[in-house]
């Protein structure tokens, strides 16, 4: 069996605590998703390790150059059918700080953003993997502190 690797990943970049949690949604500026909110995400370049990935898509999409990152320990895997095969994301999570300079959106990728409990995301993100995997950060990162498997070093 051939060995599995991430095509694309996606970040969940987290801020404040308790009830005040919120998270970063971007919205397409084009494309077929044109309009749709969703996390950070980006697609795996050859030679690099996912969680290379995850800092360079953050800082080029936001301007946000993550700290502390950790593996969310989730995984969305779906069928593109336009290159008939099937898609590898995993997910991570970086925390900034609530008073962290502003976000400065890639051009011509995204055209707005918007910091959002994580009720308003679930109700906002236009993908089902995505709003899933904000169940695992209300309990793993948001309810609770973050497990020290979950840092990635």
């Amino acid at each position: 069996m051939s060995e599995v690797r991430a095509d694309a990943v996606a970040v969940v970049v987290l801020r404040g605590d308790g009830d005040a949690a919120e998270v970063l949604l971007v919205r397409r500026g084009g494309g077929a998703f044109a309009g749709a909110w969703t996390l950070v995400m980006g697609g795996v370049e050859p030679g690099e390790r996912a969680t290379e990935t995850a800092r360079r898509e953050l800082l080029e999409e936001t301007g946000i150059a993550a700290g502390e990152l950790y593996t969310l320990g989730f995984l969305d895997a779906f069928y593109d059918p336009v290159r008939d095969r099937v898609v590898h994301v995993p997910f991570f999570v970086t925390r900034i700080a609530a008073d962290a300079a502003d976000v400065v959106l890639e051009q011509e990728v995204h055209d707005a953003y918007r910091w959002a409990s994580l009720a308003e995301a679930r109700a906002l993100l236009a993908f089902s993997a995505q709003r899933r995997a904000l169940d695992e950060v209300q309990h793993a990162f948001v309810r609770d502190a973050p497990a020290a498997w979950r840092l990635i070093r």
